[in-house]
């Protein structure tokens, strides 16, 4: 009995063998090459040109030459820097939200007594300014785009502002203009 169950075994692990690793089950197969042709990315570019200008616009009917290098401000006064900015933008369904990253401004002690907004002209052509502040194009191409950062020192009532917002400065160096791509 030992040798017939020996020879069952040995044949069932040829079987197993022959079945599983050693051999194959042929299946047709064929394959066809497409020209697709080639898709292209498109591209999404912001340069500024220009030194661009600030004005003390605290009163908006008379807005006067400011000079951050020499003037000071104070409380209740609104300063404003204009300058302009170039989209380059190629893509279908392309469309961008432009931004003033403030986190980059270094408000210093004048942190909850200064603001720092961005205004985009959105009348320059082909730009359209959507209720949720996206800038959609009208079709790829390069548009020129005038943009306002305005720094409010808030007025306060008398009293509210304390000396620690004496003799500080409000570090704009590193103000960064942010053109984020989204979908239109």
């Amino acid at each position: 009995m030992k040798k017939v169950t020996k020879a069952t075994i040995a044949a069932v692990a040829a079987g197993a063998l022959l079945l599983g690793g050693a051999g194959t089950i042929a299946r047709w197969q064929a394959q066809q090459t497409i020209d697709a042709g080639t898709v292209e990315t498109g591209h999404l570019n912001l340069t500024t040109s220009g030194t661009g200008t600030w004005q003390d616009v605290s009163n908006p009917a008379a807005p006067e030459p400011f000079d951050p290098t020499t003037q000071q401000i104070v409380p209740g006064d609104v300063v404003a820097f204009s300058q302009t900015a170039t989209i380059d933008a190629e893509g279908k369904n392309i469309a961008g939200s432009l931004s003033v990253d403030q986190a980059a401004t270094n408000l210093g002690a004048l942190e909850g007594y200064a603001t720092v907004e961005l205004q985009v002209d959105a009348s320059a052509p082909g730009i359209t300014e959507e209720a949720d502040g996206t800038l959609t194009f009208a079709e790829p191409g390069t548009y020129t785009v005038p943009f306002l950062i305005t720094i409010t020192f808030n007025e306060g009532g008398v009293g509210d502002t304390p000396p620690s917002t004496y003799d500080q400065p409000l570090d704009l160096e590193a103000l960064t203009l942010t053109l984020d791509q989204v979908r239109a």
